[in-house]
């Protein structure tokens, strides 16, 4: 089988028609529950915060007759340390077909379907890691296209929306006030010091920052950073979005609040910072989301492959070999 035909049987079967379940009324939000927190996609266990939210939204869906409303607020720019960057590739569909595999699953209890919901911090990212507003436009606008094609996959009653945080704007400049506003309040409340950070957390920081001249010769840099990026959550524009109740929110990796999913079925990198390949699996493969020191580690061929995506990232695809 070649990776085409692999992938291609894969979305096929994404929009395979959906055997409703019936469950009793009086079961139908742990029923619903039970599909969500579902060890075969949760990656790591879910604090009693996420799991009271998700009873939460759970329970405003199921009382309107409405569909389940899922949430991931994620970077929003393609990192910059590969060639990838700055459009989608192949981490993103994988991520697309796993989400909705485990979509699937809720759909099978619950008859109203599930909105499935990307919200883009790119405005943020621009400032936080000096990438720039071409280079999330343009991830942006691939990611669109990409979920423009998906569409012909999705399974009924099944829909997904993208949303980016630079769009709440009508001057994108209310966004530097707003965020030097909201780093000013956390400055004070910390005592007007900047956030301690492990060495572990530096090295996340170390990883998406890409420096400009100079920066590294602050020795605070590190911890200016932090401050921006928790600054950003406490930002005006994006609180009606953090305050909807209504949204089961998940992440890749482990946040209390979150539910953490990771981005395929054998990957937990995030997938906009990392790329999508194939690993060779008997006759099959397997969709991996790696991380770019994943990938100088890995030993891979590629293939050529057309499924009609448009962008610079689906003409062609690594392959690892079995040994990775």
């Amino acid at each position: 089988m070649t990776a085409q035909e692999y992938i291609q049987s894969k979305l096929l079967s994404l929009k395979e028609p959906i055997e409703l379940q019936v469950i009793e009324s009086d079961k139908l939000e742990a029923a619903i529950l039970s599909k969500i927190l579902s060890k075969k996609f949760r990656k790591y266990a879910a604090d009693q915060v996420a799991i009271d939210a998700c009873k939460h939204a759970i329970h405003i869906a199921v009382s309107k007759k409405t569909p389940i409303k899922i949430g991931l607020l994620f970077g929003g720019n393609k990192i910059w340390r590969i060639d990838e960057a700055p459009e989608v590739d192949w981490a993103e569909l994988f991520s697309l077909m796993y989400f909705v595999n485990w979509i699937r699953t809720i759909c099978s209890v619950y008859e109203h379907g599930v909105e499935f919901g990307f919200y883009s911090q790119d405005v943020s990212i621009e400032r936080l890691n000096n990438v720039s507003r071409s280079e999330t436009d343009q991830y942006s606008s691939s990611f669109r296209v990409l979920l423009d094609w998906f569409e012909e996959y999705l399974p009924d009653k099944v829909s997904i929306t993208y949303g980016r945080h630079a769009e709440e704007y009508e001057d994108i400049n209310e966004y530097d006030e707003e965020i030097e506003d909201a780093k000013k309040a956390l400055f004070d409340e910390l005592g007007e010091k900047y956030p301690e950070m492990t060495d572990a957390e530096k090295k996340i920081t170390e990883f998406n920052v890409r420096l400009k001249p100079g920066q590294a010769n602050d020795p605070d840099w590190h911890r200016k950073v932090e401050l921006e990026h928790q600054a950003i959550f406490r930002t005006k524009t994006l609180q009606p979005y953090l305050e909807d109740d209504s949204i089961i929110r998940i992440s890749a990796m482990p946040f209390s609040g979150y539910i953490a999913v990771g981005s395929t079925k054998h990957s937990v990198a995030k997938f906009w910072a990392s790329a999508g390949v194939l690993q060779e699996s008997g006759d099959e493969y397997l969709e991996r989301v790696l991380s770019p020191k994943q990938l100088e580690a890995s030993r891979f061929e590629w293939q050529d492959i057309n499924l009609g995506i448009k962008g610079k990232n689906f003409n062609r695809i690594r392959v690892l070999k079995t040994d990775n």
